[in-house]
């Protein structure tokens, strides 16, 4: 197996991804302690589909209460919502009929298990915000990028280990382009909420440098050269003519070297120009999809009526200053008498 593949077989293996991943399970849906979650909402035994997302939700719960003791145990509250968002998306898509039987069960269930906390601070609150599905997916990609990215980031060192920073790099370019069809597929209709592409601090499209950072990654021993050593003395006596060298081939393990120094300079050269259309694309669907974009046209809007009004108000002085002129020069002439000499 080569490097690449343990890789992605131990990012899979990330404790929030696993909680996450694990929550489409089919097993322990019908327990006792379950049951009675279900028993008191009777919003959920309309029919047999939003019955067994009542189950599956009250189940994924109690897998998210086994963790509210570790220190990142809002990371699993966040995967429940993300879960539950997409659930909540795939039953109204399919039961568009009976969508309502989704809000009136799934809130009763969530009055439920929130009250079981009591005062203890930890309780998970159920996601009732209606986005997008785009915005649920771009969500859903953003966090895991994240939490692939913060997870490289404290068990390596990305500047100096080349495989782990390749590895790392492409996965910062697939998520970033798959966040970016998400959000490029949303209709220009939608009202925005800025939170909307804020996980938390460090996750975030207003940080974005520390979110989706470019690491350059060490060169490999091919991209090493030795600096030839400059010539000692140079020849100032003129060489005798000669006829043109004979043409010499390149030895097996130079041609190598040098096919092997142009493909790395090709792909660093080719990555750059990628990141500089990523780069672009990224302002440009900031600009026309997210609230900031709406702030600096409103802002640009505003600027340019300001200045209008100045400009307006200006060619009214001017106005105003030639007409008194104009009417000093009239009085002047009329009180002019004019005499000739004798």
């Amino acid at each position: 197996m080569d490097d690449m593949s343990s890789l992605e077989e131990e990012i899979q293996q990330i404790p929030e991804l696993t909680f996450f991943y694990n929550l489409d399970k089919e097993e322990d849906l019908q327990t006792s302690d379950i049951n009675n979650y279900i028993s008191e909402c009777s919003k959920c035994s309309y029919n047999s589909t939003i019955e067994k997302c009542a189950h599956k939700t009250v189940r994924n719960y109690f897998h998210y209460k086994q963790h509210m003791n570790d220190n990142s145990y809002s990371k699993y509250c966040r995967y429940f919502n993300h879960w539950l968002l997409k659930e909540k998306y795939r039953f109204k898509t399919n039961n568009s009929m009976q969508s309502n039987y989704w809000d009136e069960c799934i809130h009763c269930i969530s009055q439920k298990l929130e009250a079981s906390h009591g005062n203890s601070g930890k309780k998970c609150i159920f996601d009732k915000e209606n986005y997008p599905n785009a915005i649920v997916s771009m969500r859903r990609y953003l966090d895991k990028f994240c939490s692939i990215r913060e997870y490289l980031e404290t068990a390596y060192s990305l500047n100096t280990d080349r495989d782990k920073c390749l590895f790392y790099n492409k996965k910062r370019d697939y998520y970033l382009k798959t966040i970016l069809q998400n959000i490029a597929s949303i209709s220009s209709s939608t009202t925005f909420n800025k939170n909307y592409f804020k996980i938390h601090e460090n996750c975030s499209f207003s940080n974005f440098d520390k979110t989706f950072p470019e690491i350059i990654c060490p060169c490999d021993d091919t991209c090493t050269k030795n600096e030839q050593p400059e010539a000692e003395a140079k020849i100032t006596c003129p060489l005798p003519e000669r006829g043109p060298e004979p043409r010499v081939e390149a030895s097996p393990e130079i041609a190598a070297e040098y096919a092997t120094t142009n493909s790395s300079s090709t792909g660093i050269f080719l990555s750059s120009v990628i990141t500089l259309l990523v780069t672009v694309f990224v302002f440009f669907a900031l600009y026309r999809f997210s609230p900031f974009g709406t702030w600096l046209y409103d802002h640009l809007k505003k600027r340019n009526i300001l200045l209008k009004s100045t400009e307006d108000r200006m060619d009214e002085d001017l106005s105003e200053i030639n007409l008194i002129n104009a009417e000093r020069n009239q009085e002047s002439k009329r009180h002019y008498i004019g005499y000739e000499s004798y």
